[in-house]
């Protein structure tokens, strides 16, 4: 838990350019009046989140409503000493939450990627992307909504299922390996994108300042109910995100780090 809550005021302290960032206990808060070069945003159970800074910030209002927007994905259990043994890791609840979103969007596959790196850190149906699949016995889960005419050498079985979901994540990794070195978000910007032509669209959403949550489909696709789906699910895709160990994510519990290599130049 400790190692979950450094990682999360790191993030912050990051994202806000600041020198230090804690949370307060709310007696301490309420004692307390914020400094010149503080900031506060309220957590639950009356906690606050509090970072300072050296300087005045020029854009005050702006690192206000980050700050409030970091806060809100803040999970109360992170200060609670004794761990909760009936909660599932980090790892394992955001494999599937990331599946449930597959169902939702009537997607192939999705996928969380470091905008810095890119890596991949966690997918819904990892096999081909990171090490091994997440869960030995786990069956592929299906996939809702109306599906397209398969090619011939696309029998319906496990393998090829997968196979097609492989080949399609793969090149929606270049794509995105692509799109991220012209984009925004290395300027910490927020991104949202959509790639409707080729054969493999995909919708794609910036979060965490370094994150990028993604869609991939391999046929046309509903744009209103993927951008509905994935914007409902982001909140609860940054938190996990946010709590997952500071070292690389286990490829064996659905998360994994993957690099995109890029191409060579004939």
């Amino acid at each position: 838990m400790e190692l979950d809550l450094a990682r999360f005021l790191a993030l912050v302290r990051r994202e806000l350019g600041a020198v230090e960032v804690r949370v307060l206990e709310a007696r301490d808060a309420a004692s307390a009046s914020p400094e010149a070069l503080e900031m506060r945003s309220p957590l639950p159970e009356g906690h606050v989140l509090a970072a300072w800074f050296s300087s005045e910030p020029e854009d005050r209002p702006a690192k206000i409503a980050r700050l409030d927007a970091l806060a809100s994905t803040f999970d109360s259990s992170l200060l609670d000493p004794a761990p909760r043994r009936s909660r599932p890791p980090a790892s394992v609840s955001l494999l599937d939450e990331l599946r449930a979103l597959c169902e939702r969007a009537a997607a192939v596959n999705a996928l969380v990627i470091d905008a810095n790196s890119p890596v991949v850190w966690a997918a819904a149906h990892p096999e081909g992307l990171v090490g091994e699949a997440p869960l030995d016995s786990t069956p592929v889960v299906p996939i809702a909504g109306p599906r397209p005419k398969r090619p011939p050498s696309d029998d319906g079985s496990p393998a090829a299922v997968e196979a097609r979901v492989k080949n399609a994540s793969r090149r929606v990794l270049r794509s995105i390996r692509a799109l991220l070195a012209a984009s925004a978000l290395r300027k910490g910007k927020r991104v949202r994108h959509v790639e409707r032509a080729g054969s493999t669209p995909y919708l794609a959403h910036s979060f965490a300042g370094i994150y990028l949550a993604v869609i991939v489909f391999d046929s046309p696709f509903d744009e209103l109910r993927a951008e509905r789906t994935i914007v409902e699910a982001l909140p609860r895709i940054e938190r996990l995100v946010l709590a997952l160990p500071p070292l690389d994510p286990s490829p064996r519990t659905g998360g994994g780090v993957v690099s995109i290599r890029r191409s060579r130049r004939r």
